[in-house]
């Protein structure tokens, strides 16, 4: 009987594409590409990426109360694993007593990573399954904002984002964009004209964050600005979250109500993005960045897998 299961190491099963992994890696290695966007993740992140998890669901999210857990709790299998079979987990799948605690392991790493300046990770509500920056973003506009309300962002010309507002991006056709620029003369954001501008407009949200400007962003004054006018304020630091995590630039955390990122530029981590919220913002998030079943029951009843659902017994 014919066996066509696929057996053996990329070479021997599919060495045209082997060949063009072999090619690629020397691409990277002999040419110098200076892409804002790009970066070179470690072989330990691709090996994780390339890790037997990739083989299953895990829609849904793991148990609340991880998020304030230590990680050695977090780690703690045997008391993890009796959780799981007590009370199963709010995921559409089973099978994911291991992809629960990895996931917990990521949020709260976050959430430790860039609390700053008083501001702890316990009060920082962490998201971990977008697939890159502009879906995370997305899940803010989806989650916080209507269709068609006014949403202040650094025009995309002056070194802003697509996500931002542009107008060949969903955000620019789906909402009232009303764009801030920068000063002629000294060719940084001008703050009072942002005031200015918020004041008229009255924007739903104000989003601060660069794809190429080379200074840092005031973010206590787009605080004050934002609360003036009653705004969401979201800050996206994909392109210099290494710099913000390493203490080189300002951390926005304090301030913002959200902070997006990719994980896959200046964090040199797998290719995804990740949101830190404010914990009276993170349920909307989690909602738009996927639906999931509900909380687990805690009366003690028993979870039992019924299709792509939950049935209590």
């Amino acid at each position: 009987m014919p066996d066509f299961l696929f057996r053996g190491a990329l070479r021997d099963i599919d060495p045209d594409v082997y060949e063009l992994t072999l090619l690629e890696a020397e691409r990277q290695a002999r040419k110098l590409i200076l892409i804002a966007s790009e970066s070179t993740a470690p072989a330990g992140v691709r090996e994780a990426m390339g890790s037997t998890f990739q083989n299953i669901y895990a829609e849904g999210y793991p148990d609340d109360e991880t998020r304030h857990m230590p990680e050695d709790e977090i780690l703690d299998y045997d008391s993890r694993l009796a959780h799981f079979r007590r009370y199963s987990d709010p995921r559409y799948y089973k099978g994911v007593e291991y992809a629960d605690i990895v996931e917990a392991l990521a949020r709260r790493r976050c959430a430790e990573l860039f609390a700053a300046n008083g501001f702890g990770p316990d009060q920082i509500q962490v998201n971990v399954q977008a697939l890159s920056g502009a879906p995370a973003n997305n899940a803010i506009y989806n989650g916080l904002v209507n269709v068609g309300d006014t949403v202040m962002g650094m025009n995309l010309l002056f070194g802003g984002h697509l996500t931002h507002g542009s107008p060949v991006n969903r955000s620019g056709k789906l909402y009232n964009i009303v764009p801030y620029t920068i000063d002629p003369v000294t060719q940084k954001i001008d703050m009072d004209e942002v005031e200015r501008l918020a004041k008229e407009h009255k924007p739903k949200m104000i989003i601060v964050g660069y794809s190429s400007y080379p200074w840092a962003g005031d973010f206590k004054r787009f605080r004050q600005i934002a609360d003036s006018v009653g705004a969401v304020f979201l800050v996206d630091i994909a392109h210099y979250s290494g710099l913000v995590a390493a203490g080189f630039y300002p951390n926005p955390c304090e301030h913002a109500d959200i902070v997006t990122s990719t994980t896959h530029k200046t964090l040199r981590g797998p290719r995804a993005g990740m949101i830190l919220a404010k914990e009276k913002f993170g349920a909307a998030i989690d909602k738009n960045v996927i639906r999931h079943p509900g909380r687990k029951p805690t009366d003690g009843k028993r979870h039992h897998c019924h299709g792509r659902g939950i049935k209590h017994v």
